[in-house]
């Protein structure tokens, strides 16, 4: 089966969630990279100090982080150069079941889905499916 996205980053400050999450995306085939951190503030590190690299299809983030929580790395999200901002969308996976969290992240045009920790099939599934109906159709010339 082929990969979903090509680089996946994952942000949690919980060395047990990171480890599940990344399981579990490998089982689901999900990804042809995974790279984790554990605090906003490293990945929006990486994320500026990219070089040229190719930025990531899709970013977990957890909301509940010390420092630098995930309201903090939304907002500085939105600072860093379009081809990143373009290119990277947002699912949060978070332990909040707050309707307050989940309206406050959709603000941000780069978060796509809301997910209340574990992580599911069905979370798997309904992401494939916003994936799948984002992706452009070939341009065709019109000439035969």
């Amino acid at each position: 089966m082929a990969k979903m996205v090509n680089k996946t980053v994952l942000i949690d400050d919980s060395d047990i969630d990171l480890f599940i999450q990344r399981r579990f995306l490998e089982v689901y085939n999900f990804s042809d990279q995974l790279i984790s951190y554990k605090s906003a503030v490293e990945a929006l590190n990486w994320l500026r100090n990219s070089n040229g690299e190719t930025p990531p299809d899709i970013i977990f983030l957890d909301l509940n982080m010390p420092e630098v929580d995930g309201f903090g790395f939304l907002k500085s999200f939105d600072t860093l150069p379009d081809k990143i901002k373009t290119k990277s969308r947002i699912v949060v996976l978070t332990s909040s079941n707050s309707m307050k969290d989940r309206e406050q992240v959709f603000e941000n045009k780069s978060v796509i889905q809301f997910i209340t920790k574990p992580l599911k099939q069905a979370d798997i599934e309904e992401l494939q499916r916003k994936l799948a109906a984002n992706r452009q159709p070939p341009v065709m010339n019109g000439s035969n």
